[in-house]
């Protein structure tokens, strides 16, 4: 008892140490378990801010991809304003017979035809031209044209002069835009004439419109071998008529008939040929010196041409329809896809077809994507 009252303080501090043992024994037991669980979630926060990290590396650069994609975008619009300019030069819809065609009957595009082979024949005549098919035969030594056979000259439509089948109404109405379409080729034919020079007419060939064209057409059919290789023409894009005229001339007239010829006319192949006569109608010329001496060099003969003709033929392809159905594409390319609308406004604006943007947005609302 005495050691006790002389170390009272020594217990105090002894007791004092033991009870803050004791709770912080008992504190500690309490909290291991939730030190357990803080660091569980912190583990389990530092996946999620790992997968995020990884998911974040997949948009890694997107900002440079969305400038790349408006910069091609840009690419596209201005790439297809171009090529809607350049079809819709070619196709040439103001001068062009098939879109301004208006609506015939059969026995009205016959009494056409009636009258364009005297009109045709007409001018031909009065511009110099003679219409022949057989060159050999087309004039005799003294210049005069077979008569018979200008009066007979076809213009590639010699089947129908006083003869008309049963036509369906859209293959005469074909017929008769080719018709309208030779018409011009002749007129543009008759401003290369001159009163200096003739052009003889050879032939002029096309293709058949349809089965009941292709049964009478005969000789005025357009065969040259591979001619549809040359055209640009294919299908389900551009539809297009092609002819082939041949003439003997001057390289003025040929030069001045490709001059007028503008779209929706293109001129596919054109082949040049000097005939016989052209080549056996030179002479050779050399004059002997009248002061001959040694130191003369002997005169070569010198060839003086006669006859400066060729033949010429051309392969001349008429667009006149070219399906561009822009609106169609744009929803048969967009019908499964998701898109942001304001990119596909600017696109249509700056392509030039703003105007289908109101009937498109329409229809992408209805589609059904996957």
């Amino acid at each position: 008892m005495n050691f006790l009252k002389h170390n009272k303080f020594f217990f105090s501090l002894l007791f004092l140490f033991l009870v803050l043992f004791t709770s912080l024994q008992f504190i500690s037991c309490n909290s291991g378990d939730n030190l357990e669980e803080i660091i569980s979630s912190i583990k389990s926060e530092e996946q999620k801010a790992g997968g995020l990290k990884e998911e974040l590396l997949l948009y890694e650069g997107l900002s440079e991809d969305a400038n790349l994609a408006t910069d091609d975008l840009l690419t596209l619009s201005t790439l297809e304003k171009d090529q809607h300019r350049f079809w819709n030069n070619i196709l040439n819809p103001n001068d062009n017979v098939f879109t301004t065609w208006k609506d015939k009957s059969p026995e009205s595009i016959n009494a056409d035809l009636t009258r364009l082979y005297s009109r045709l024949r007409s001018i031909c005549k009065k511009n110099n031209i003679d219409c022949n098919q057989n060159e050999s035969t087309g004039s005799n030594p003294f210049g005069v044209t077979s008569q018979t056979e200008e009066k007979n000259y076809g213009f590639g439509l010699s089947s129908y002069d006083g003869f008309w089948p049963s036509f369906s109404k859209n293959e005469a109405k074909l017929l008769g835009i080719q018709s309208k379409i030779i018409s011009t080729l002749i007129e543009y034919l008759t401003e290369s004439s001159n009163g200096e020079h003739r052009i003889n007419l050879l032939t002029v060939s096309r293709e058949p419109v349809g089965e009941e064209d292709s049964q009478h057409i005969a000789g005025d059919q357009l065969t040259s071998p591979n001619f549809v290789d040359k055209l640009v023409r294919f299908n389900g894009g551009i539809k297009s008529f092609a002819f082939e005229i041949e003439f003997k001339g001057h390289t003025s007239h040929a030069r001045s008939f490709i001059n007028q010829l503008r779209p929706p006319f293109l001129v596919k192949d054109l082949i040049v040929s000097r005939s016989v006569e052209s080549s056996n109608s030179l002479t050779l010329q050399s004059s002997p010196s009248p002061f001959p001496s040694e130191t003369t060099n002997s005169g070569t003969p010198l060839p003086i041409v006669q006859n400066v003709e060729s033949t010429f033929t051309f392969l001349i392809e008429y667009v006149y329809e070219v399906d561009r159905d822009f609106e169609s594409f744009l929803v048969k390319s967009l019908k499964t896809v998701r898109l942001n609308e304001e990119p596909l406004q600017k696109f249509l604006e700056l392509s030039g077809n703003s105007k289908i943007g109101s009937r498109l947005n329409k229809i992408l609302l209805n589609r059904e994507i996957r």
